[in-house]
Formats: structure tokens, C-alpha cells, sequence
């Protein structure tokens, strides 16, 4: 499922654009959270960095099962502002009488819980960055960067790679036998799981790197620092994915 990213929503524009579009539902950049209103409850789960599964990421649901004016309302008082809205939530006491926190005590009708997120995998903005092109080689290369070069097909002679030789990780050599990995498939690892993956120079030729999984040799290629066109480019940077 593909969910826009957008900048941020902490204007009234921002929210009124929001609203109006045909699925609003989003992840923002600032603060990091995905956002949903697509129903008389507004949905805010909170993310950042760290979070790439639902089990870490706190949710709350505000509203009202017979109308959106009580979470359209809270959205006025909070000055349409997200981050305000956050961090009134986090200040409150959900073990208690919730109604005692000053945010909510004007809003009677306003029906407030706190959960974990029940989304089998959530990838926080902050995971990945905006996924432009590279213009030049990055010291030191991270997953970043790779998934950079991948998502803008900024790369060539792409090669499977194994070990020659057992427990040495300094002797590689491309090992025809075994089918190349794709690039969307090495980038969706990254995305999802990227505590198993890795990027460094490659050890026997310095215009290329090793992608490795799971510390074994997985693939190498060559960067290429052309400029995709600049309608890929603009595409590539608007987009997280929730999987």
C-alpha cells in the first residue's frame, strides 16, 4: 500500500488540504507519524527512527461514533499544529480520569484511547529520508545511500557475489551460478529488515561495492551518479511505504 508522505501538518492549510484529498491518510516528516482520518475518529500513531513494526509504535484514536466534529474540534484547539497535539497526548494520564488533563476538558463529546499500533509493519520517514538522487559518492557509504542509488536505478553491473573461500570475508569473487538478486527485491530488504543488511566498499575493485546480508556476500555493483529524469526523481522523494 502506498501512503503519501507529506512535510508536516501543523497549519490549518495543511489540514485542509489534507482532509480534502480522496484517502486522508498520511505520514509526516515533522514530527515523524502517520495521521488517518478517514472516518469520524482521527487516528495518530506516533513514530520515529527506531519504529519499523506496529508492536513499537504508540497509536491514539480521538473521536466521536456519531460525527467528526469532536475531533475536528480538538484539531482547532491543538492550533492545527500535530507536534501540539502529540506531546498534550503524551502528557496524559490514561491509568487515571483522563478528563482531568487540561487538553481535553472542553471536550466532552471527544472519546480518547491509547494503544500499540496493531499494523503488521510500519517504516517511520526518518528510516530512509527522502529518497533523492545522489550526486556524489557519500564517505562513508551507509543503507541510506544504497537505498538512495537503488530507488533511482543510479547504479550498473549488478553482480552476485559469494565467499571463495570459507571464514575469510576479504576474498570475494562473482559466482555465476547463483541468479543475481533484483534491485527492488535487495531494496525492500533494506526497507524492512535492515539490521541484517549491509554496505561497504567492495575489497578487490574500489569503483564498486558489496551489499551483504546477514554479514555474507550478497551482490556488488557499480555506482552511477547521472540524474535520473526529473519526474522519477520528484516521484521518489514523495513516498514511504507501509507494508
Amino acid at each position: 500500500m502506498n501512503i503519501r508522505c507529506l512535510p508536516h501538518l501543523n497549519t490549518k492549510q495543511a489540514w485542509l488540504d489534507f482532509c480534502k484529498r480522496e484517502v486522508p491518510s498520511c505520514f509526516t516528516e515533522q514530527p515523524e507519524a502517520m495521521v488517518d482520518f478517514q472516518t469520524t475518529y482521527l487516528m495518530i500513531t506516533v513514530l520515529d527512527n527506531n519504529t519499523r513494526h506496529g508492536k513499537q509504535a504508540i497509536k491514539y484514536s480521538l473521536g466521536s461514533r456519531s460525527s467528526l466534529k469532536p475531533a475536528w474540534k480538538f484539531i482547532q484547539a491543538c492550533d492545527f499544529n500535530l507536534q501540539m497535539m502529540i506531546d498534550g497526548l503524551a502528557e496524559i494520564n490514561f491509568d487515571g480520569n483522563v478528563r482531568d488533563n487540561s487538553l481535553l476538558k472542553a471536550h466532552t463529546e471527544l472519546t480518547v484511547r491509547k494503544f500499540f499500533s496493531k499494523d503488521r509493519s510500519i517504516i517511520s520517514p526518518g528510516n530512509l529520508g527522502p529518497m533523492r538522487p545522489l550526486t556524489e559518492p557519500p564517505s562513508p557509504w551507509t543503507l541510506q545511500h544504497l537505498a538512495r542509488l537503488l530507488a533511482n536505478d543510479q547504479f550498473r553491473d549488478l553482480r552476485t557475489e559469494q565467499l571463495a573461500l570459507p571464514n575469510n570475508d576479504q576474498v570475494m569473487v562473482e559466482f555465476r551460478g547463483i541468479p543475481t538478486p533484483g534491485a527492488r527485491e535487495i531494496l525492500a530488504g533494506i526497507i524492512n529488515q535492515p539490521e541484517q543488511w549491509q554496505v561497504r566498499p567492495h575489497p578487490n575493485d574500489t569503483d564498486r561495492l558489496i551489499v551483504l546480508r546477514q554479514n555474507t556476500p550478497l551482490c556488488s555493483l557499480a555506482a552511477d551518479f547521472k540524474l535520473p529524469e526529473a519526474k522519477l526523481a520528484q516521484r521518489g522523494t514523495r513516498w514511504a511505504s507501509s507494508v
